[in-house]
């Protein structure tokens, strides 16, 4: 079960990464809940679907979603497949 924890910290660096590029110095690292306005949001959204090459739908909950760096995360974990490497070794 160790697999999936520096999976989930190496995908939390580049959701953070993410969030950084998109809020620029409006964002810190260390708050806890992210309050996006809806052009925030939907710039997040188009951010992270180019990040991970995936795509959110329209009727997902983008405000929960979106409503903190957990949350993407734990999103994400649920949509990007794991990488090769980890694939590789669970077998």
């Amino acid at each position: 079960m160790n697999l999936r924890k520096p999976d989930t910290t190496a995908l939390r660096e580049k959701v953070i990464e993410t969030i950084g590029r998109v809020l620029g110095e409006q964002y810190d690292p260390n708050q806890r809940d992210l309050e996006l306005t809806s052009l925030q949001m939907l710039e997040l959204i188009v951010a992270l679907e180019d990040e991970f090459e995936i795509h959110i739908s329209e009727d997902a909950p983008l405000a929960r979603i979106t409503a903190s760096a957990d949350a993407i995360v734990k999103y994400l974990r649920s949509v990007v497949p794991a990488p090769d490497s980890i694939r590789s070794t669970a077998k």
